[in-house]
């Protein structure tokens, strides 16, 4: 279902899926590689991890079948070709359904805890758009939960200097079944949840 409606709606990423079947790292070299000759950004590594960068990791225990895709400057784009605000990542269950789950990623690279409130405030606006995005185009429904990761791979989890209250974690599920995690690490527990 996800996979059949990004090759409706975003041909050019559907080009681009990767499959795996083991655990699932994240990482972002932009910054990293940002003065060298040869510039690098979001990439997934599987099943181990990168050694070079810290990174976001889904551990994927039950071998689950998924699918994903590193988003870049072209993955979204406004009608003059710029391109749109958007996270790094999406994930699926590679047989997705309407009750499957879908992660999007967004990774900040801060050793700095006092400017978590900014970057983290950044990438959770930039996972409700690319959201967004699918949600407008039918890619994911109502149905299909949608988990919002805002990751510091450089910092321990808890992120200091920001949080977000119950009520509103709360409200966002069951208004639009999102759910907001601040993490650096989450678990495939089934094609219908993370843990």
């Amino acid at each position: 279902m996800i996979k059949e409606g990004i090759r409706l709606s975003y041909d050019h990423q559907f080009l681009t899926i990767k499959d795996f079947v083991d655990d699932l790292h994240i990482a972002d070299y932009t910054e990293q590689t940002k003065a060298d000759v040869v510039k690098r950004s979001v990439e997934f590594h599987s099943p181990i991890g990168p050694v070079d960068i810290k990174h976001f990791s889904i551990e994927n225990p039950f071998k689950l079948d998924i699918s994903g895709i590193e988003f870049d400057n072209s993955s979204f784009t406004c009608g003059n070709g710029n391109p749109r605000s958007q996270c790094e990542s999406v994930i699926f269950p590679t047989e997705s359904n309407e009750s499957s789950w879908v992660l999007f990623c967004e990774l900040k690279y801060s050793l700095n805890p006092s400017k978590n409130k900014f970057h983290l405030t950044k990438a959770i606006k930039q996972l409700y758009k690319t959201r967004y995005y699918y949600y407008q185009n039918g890619i994911v429904n109502f149905t299909n939960t949608s988990y919002l990761v805002a990751s510091i791979p450089a910092q321990k989890v808890p992120f200091a200097n920001f949080t977000i209250s119950p009520s509103n974690l709360s409200k966002l599920k069951r208004k639009r079944n999102i759910v907001l995690k601040l993490i650096n690490k989450i678990t495939i527990n089934s094609e219908q949840l993370l843990g």
